[in-house]
C-alpha cells in the first residue's frame, strides 16, 4: 500500500511542478503587451526594430512586434492607415491584416458530411484497442503458463 502512496505523490507532485511552470511561463508572454499613442507607434514604425505588424481595421488599432517580443499596441485614425501601410511596406515590415468576420454559412445536413479525418482518427483508435486486447490476451497466458511451470 506504501508503494502505491508514494507513486500517487510523485505524480501529484510532478503535476504540481508542471502547473506552477505553465502559470510562471504564460505571466512575461501577458506583460509583455502595452498599450501606447498612436504617435509612439509611427516613431517606432519610422525607425524602430520591427519584426511584424498586425493591422485591425474593424478595430482601427494597430499591434506591432520587435526583436526583443515586446508589442505595442495603439488605436489610429482611419485617414492615417494608408500612411501607416506605407511605412510599413518602406522598412519590408511583414504586415498581417485582421480579416472580417464572414457571415455563417449554412451547414449542410449531418449525415451528408464525409470527414476522412475522423474515420481515420476511429481507424486508428480500433486498432490500437485491438492491439492492447492482444497483448493482454497474451500476458495472461505468459502469466499462466508461467504458474503452471512453477506449480508442475
Amino acid at each position: 500500500m506504501s508503494g502505491l502512496w508514494i507513486r500517487c505523490r510523485r505524480v501529484g507532485c510532478a503535476f504540481a511542478l508542471a502547473t506552477a511552470v505553465a502559470v510562471l511561463a504564460a505571466v512575461p508572454a501577458a506583460a509583455a503587451e502595452t498599450w501606447v499613442s498612436f504617435s509612439a507607434v509611427l516613431a517606432q514604425v519610422k525607425s524602430g526594430p520591427l519584426i511584424r505588424a498586425i493591422i485591425n481595421p474593424q478595430r482601427g488599432d494597430v499591434e506591432i512586434k520587435f526583436r526583443n517580443l515586446n508589442e505595442w499596441h495603439a488605436f489610429y485614425p482611419p485617414a492615417d492607415q494608408a500612411e501607416l501601410q506605407r511605412l510599413l511596406d518602406a522598412r519590408h515590415v511583414r504586415v498581417l491584416f485582421v480579416p472580417r468576420h464572414q457571415a455563417a454559412a449554412v451547414r449542410p445536413a449531418a449525415g451528408a458530411v464525409h470527414h476522412p479525418l475522423r474515420d481515420g482518427l476511429i481507424l486508428a483508435l480500433a486498432a490500437v484497442a485491438a492491439s492492447a486486447g492482444v497483448y493482454l490476451l497474451w500476458r495472461r497466458r505468459a502469466r499462466r503458463r508461467q504458474a503452471s511451470a512453477h506449480t508442475g
